[in-house]
């Protein structure tokens, strides 16, 4: 099916929780967490899912299996996050909904904003404002798996899940991954287009130069002397591919699907990648 612009302006631009509606910004409010702030919905208190559209561009494009996990690079694996930025789409109506969104995005920084050097959310580039989004590819597991067979044979063992079993990690961080498999679990990039979900291995290709929409909550931190923002995607959905991507014919079960999201099937475009066992 064909995006049509104009009909996802006319449809959303009034919606309270649109980042580019006029209403935005007297329907949230900021709340403590146990680290920080994040921004709410003051008529439950919770998270509030945010929901902005742009083009997703190839700087610093690092949402594969891996994120933005670098061979001989600072941290571990386990610290690996996905990361991705959204620039101003072409699109004049979706454009100036765009601006108005970074506007408005930035006015909710300073509501809470401590000290005039505010970082790591709304990124300016030469070729105007970008927001980067972030999110964990690995998240600590509630009760580790034993790291033996025996371990896992016994009775009322935690067992491995299917997804960090089979996770496609690169050959090169195959290693690393044998080593925190056990007390992390791998958490799937939430991409959808046409209903699909998208595999992990396809996810970067598939959002170069798309026009997507991204879900995210927002979060602030002090940290010394600056302000720290993080936009974290709950969920994309790409509404028109970017101009070189092909969807092939090849699909899987999604082994995680929600409640909520429609028993879907992931696209494959054609890519390899190897998989860590348990």
């Amino acid at each position: 099916m064909t995006f049509d612009a104009h009909a996802y302006h006319v449809k959303n631009s009034l919606l309270s929780n649109y980042a580019a509606s006029p209403n935005i910004l007297n329907t949230t409010m900021w709340q403590h967490t146990n680290t920080g702030l994040e921004v709410v919905d003051p008529s439950n208190e919770l998270p509030l899912k945010i929901f902005i559209v742009g083009r997703i561009s190839t700087f610093r494009l690092k949402s594969g299996p891996a994120g933005n996990h670098m061979k001989n690079g600072f941290g571990s694996l386990d610290k690996a996050k996905y990361q991705f930025h959204m620039s101003r789409p072409a699109d004049a109506e979706l454009a100036s909904d765009y601006n108005v969104a970074i506007a408005n995005l930035e006015t909710l920084q300073h509501q809470v904003a401590t000290t005039t050097d505010i970082r790591n959310m709304v990124i300016t580039d030469v070729t105007g404002k970008m927001i980067r989004f972030v999110r964990n590819v690995f998240t600590l597991r509630e009760n580790a798996v034993p790291d033996s067979p025996h371990g896992q044979a016994a009775k009322n063992a935690v067992q491995m899940d299917e997804e960090t079993k089979n996770w496609p990690i690169p050959d090169e961080f195959a290693t690393e991954m044998d080593a925190i498999k056990y007390t992390f679990r791998a958490d799937h990039l939430p991409v959808f287009y046409e209903g699909n979900p998208i595999m992990a291995v396809d996810v970067n290709d598939i959002l170069n130069g798309a026009i997507v929409e991204v879900q995210f909550t927002m979060r602030h931190w002090r940290i010394q002397a600056y302000d720290s923002f993080q936009a974290t995607p709950q969920k994309i959905t790409v509404l028109r591919l970017g101009p070189y991507h092909h969807k092939s014919d090849y699909k899987r079960a999604n082994p995680n699907d929600s409640p909520d999201e429609p028993q879907a099937k992931k696209v494959h475009l054609n890519a390899t990648a190897s998989t860590s066992k348990a």
